[in-house]
C-alpha cells in the first residue's frame, strides 16, 4: 500500500508532461503514456497474484468449489486485461478500436460464465424437479 502515493505523483508529473507533449509530438504522448502503464501493470502483477491468492484460500475455507471460483477469477482477470486495452486506445484516439476491444471483452466473460449458469440452471432444475 506505501507504493500507491508513489504511482498517483508519478501520475500527476506524467499527466502535466503528457499536456505539453501531446500538443508537440502526439505520437510520443501516446507511447510515454502506454511506457507508464505497462511498467506499472507489470509491477502490480505481484499485487494481484497476492490478491488472487488470498480469495483462493478464503474460498478453500469457506469449501467453495472450483467451479465457481476460476470464473469469477478469469472474470476478473478478463476485465482488467480489457480495460487497459480500451483505455491505451482512448489515449490513442482510436475510438473504434477501443469499443472493439471492450465488445471481445464482454463476449469472452459472457463465454466464461455459460458453464458457471448451466452448474446453476442445472442445479435449480434438479431442486425442481425438472
Amino acid at each position: 500500500m506505501l507504493w500507491l502515493p508513489a504511482v498517483v505523483g508519478l501520475g500527476v508529473v506524467l499527466t502535466v508532461f503528457q499536456a505539453h507533449l501531446r500538443e508537440e509530438q502526439p505520437a510520443w504522448a501516446v507511447l510515454v503514456a502506454l511506457s507508464f502503464v505497462s511498467v506499472l501493470f507489470i509491477g502490480l502483477i505481484p499485487q494481484f497474484s497476492n490478491a488472487f491468492g488470498i480469495i483462493t484460500t478464503l474460498a478453500q475455507e469457506a469449501q467453495v468449489s472450483s467451479l465457481y471460483l476460476h470464473p469469477v477469477l478469469k472474470t476478473i482477470g478478463v476485465a482488467y486485461l480489457t480495460s487497459f486495452g480500451v483505455q491505451i486506445s482512448r489515449e490513442a484516439g482510436e475510438e473504434v478500436i477501443s469499443s472493439m476491444i471492450e465488445l471481445s471483452g464482454k463476449l469472452v466473460i459472457l463465454l466464461i460464465a455459460l458453464p458457471l449458469l448451466e452448474a446453476i440452471l442445472a442445479t435449480l432444475f434438479g431442486i425442481l424437479g425438472f
